[in-house]
């Protein structure tokens, strides 16, 4: 059993004071945890290690749960109600009791199969019985991963039972309790990944994937956490930098040839790869289209030039000359306070124009990134900064929801940075919805972030024919994505559908320190991986 006593108000996410949880077992201490926060996003929650609770007024909450179990099944019971009801003091709250779903376990269930399940029903029961409580629910439900558009390939990978579409919202909304808008936005994501990439359930066992990471920015923005060293740091180690990176294209393309697995998309991100010269980066390009294989079969080869201030005609020059066929160029918002506020480097105006030099260069899909619920920025902000985006007619707009990533400038110093309330952050994302479907963008991929804004989501819209592929395959990990350069992550997706993970050093002189270390242990993971391809037998 689990007990909860908040202090405080009872049921409004506007309260300030504290939860206090008590558990007969600690095992989903973090789930329950996370569940109560996103009810009451602005109570401090307290574990009690004793068995007295603390101090608590008549208007405080207890909740209950209970796993319920046998050998074959599983299911949770959560009860909620005002202590004023437990004593008799105040019975014009009822008590809200609510039970998950019967979870039929495998024959011989393992372990880890038991504790999903457990997971699962508990999270369920508790999500129900808050929110018949609150009066609210969460527009994700019980879910709290950053992939939710796993979910619908996993349902409809289950063939030959696999579900028609309106049975794959039903079951989202049944199941997990995802609101009905969410639901039937990741069908849609679903439907339009697989119209884009029709081979997508078949890629990790016929191809790869490669992001190319450039951990350089003109400035840090207070939201980010990616791999960013200032242009005094790049100026200290460019060189050494790129011809370390090279070492490890070279050896990655050396691999592709002996085992002959194609490529599918090539990624250059980071920081901001147009952080670099022109001549630093057509040294980079050069490398990657000589030693990567198949550069003219690439159903995508995409740079996030990202930072206006960083695009130059001669940068531009150099990712036409070497065949780079889609870009973004990211405002993030149009508002000049917002930007001098987190960070960036640049006016509104310069955005338009250095869109206008891909456009004047002939580049046919470019992004731009938004992001809602920015320090200080309401409703009006946001449209405003959406109808400029739409001025410039982009193939692409991703829409971005405000996270506080750990170790940010914005949650480090949260007190110090106004955000939206909830009401207002989804306001924005609504209008979102509507404007990009009245100007004929579809959503074409969705992630979550942890401690988003208003549990919500972030959405890449395209017009058809312009989506991102290798968006779409990382996002669903639906193929291996190699990892090159500073705090590039490899993600080895086995034939199998089995995922381990390997991370580059992310500042430049570790990842130069450290090179043959490193260069040494991706070998053995890239034969490992790609034996493993060229066995599966599927290779044109």
């Amino acid at each position: 059993m689990i007990e909860v006593a908040k202090q405080e108000e009872s049921n409004s996410a506007s309260l300030q004071g504290v939860i206090y949880v008590r558990f007969k077992e600690q095992a989903y201490e973090q789930e329950v945890i996370r569940m109560l926060s996103l009810f009451y996003p602005h109570m401090q929650v307290k574990v009690l290690e004793s068995s007295a609770i603390e101090k608590t007024a008549d208007q405080d909450v207890m909740v209950h749960v209970n796993i319920k179990s046998s050998p074959d099944t599983i299911y949770a019971i959560v009860s909620v109600e005002t202590l004023a009801a437990v004593k008799g003091v105040d019975r014009s709250r009822p008590l809200y009791q609510c039970k998950s779903r019967l979870l039929i376990l495998p024959e011989h269930a393992t372990d880890v199969q038991i504790r999903r399940a457990t997971k699962r029903a508990m999270v369920y029961a508790l999500h129900e019985a808050l929110a018949a409580f609150t009066g609210t629910s969460q527009p994700w439900g019980i879910l709290t991963g950053v992939r939710p558009g796993k979910l619908v390939h996993d349902l409809l990978l289950h063939k030959p039972q696999a579900p028609t579409w309106s049975e794959v919202v039903h079951q989202l909304q049944s199941n997990y309790r995802i609101d009905a808008v969410r639901s039937q936005l990741l069908t849609d994501i679903a439907k339009r990944e697989l119209m884009v990439v029709p081979d997508l359930y078949s890629l990790k066992q016929r191809e790869v994937s490669i992001y190319i990471g450039i951990p350089f920015c003109p400035t840090h923005c207070a939201y980010c956490t990616f791999p960013a060293y200032s242009m005094v740091d790049k100026a200290r180690y460019a060189e050494g930098f790129l011809d370390a990176m090279m070492r490890e294209i070279e050896m990655v393309g050396r691999l592709l040839r002996e085992y002959k697995v194609p490529v599918t998309t090539v990624y250059i991100g980071g920081g901001t790869p147009t952080s670099l010269k022109a001549k630093e980066l057509s040294e980079l390009l050069e490398s990657v289209v000589t030693e990567i294989p198949g550069h003219k079969a690439w159903r995508e080869f995409c740079v996030e030039a990202g930072r206006a201030d960083t695009i130059t005609k001669d940068r531009v020059d150099v990712l036409k000359t070497y065949g780079v066929d889609r870009v973004s160029v990211n405002p993030q918002t149009f508002r000049a306070q917002t930007l001098k506020l987190i960070g960036r480097g640049h006016s509104p105006d310069i955005v338009d124009k250095r869109f206008h030099l891909f456009r004047e260069a002939s580049f046919q899909n470019i992004n731009m990134d938004l992001i809602l619920g920015l320090p200080g920025e309401s409703l009006s902000d946001v449209q405003y900064s959406l109808e400029r985006t739409l001025q410039l007619e982009p193939d692409a707009i991703t829409v971005h929801t405000l996270s506080f990533k750990r170790a940010s400038e914005v949650t480090d110093h949260r007190d110090a940075y106004a955000v939206a309330k909830d009401s207002e952050v989804y306001d924005m994302m609504d209008h979102v919805a509507r404007q990009m479907k009245v100007a004929n963008y579809v959503p074409y991929y969705l992630y979550r972030q942890k401690d988003i804004l208003a549990n919500l989501e972030n959405v890449g819209y395209s017009l058809p024919g312009k989506e991102g592929i290798y968006n779409m395959i990382t996002i669903e990990e639906m193929q291996t994505i190699i990892g090159i350069g500073g705090g590039a992550s490899s993600k080895w997706v086995m034939p199998d559908g089995t995922i381990t993970q390997q991370q580059n050093a992310s500042e430049p002189s570790a990842y130069i320190a450290h090179m043959e270390q490193m260069l040494e242990k991706k070998e053995r993971a890239l034969h490992r991986v790609l034996s493993a391809i060229q066995s599966f037998g599927h290779l044109s």
